[in-house]
């Protein structure tokens, strides 16, 4: 998908290949610092892997939506995970 692709280019983080609803991330460090960041500085609301079997505080997982949500989620993530943060 145009998302994973684009989530793909971001130091830190690898998307894994979806055919469903939603969208896996593994960190390679914890992400749960990273999803209350996303919360408190812009909405999103992300779920932690910690929450399903098999995942840990390494995962998040992301409710897929429309182009404009993907793009703001985007947006986010660049700049959370910018190097000057």
């Amino acid at each position: 998908s145009w998302l994973a692709s684009e989530l793909s280019q971001l130091q830190g983080i690898e998307p894994r290949p979806s055919a469903a609803n939603y969208l896996l991330i593994r960190g390679a460090y914890e992400l749960e610092s990273l999803r209350q960041r996303l919360e408190c500085r812009h909405f999103i609301l992300l779920r932690t892997g910690i929450s399903f079997d098999g995942l840990d505080d390494h995962w998040l997982r992301i409710g897929l939506s429309d182009r404009r949500g993907h793009r703001r989620l985007l947006a986010a993530f660049r700049q959370e995970l910018s190097p000057a943060r």
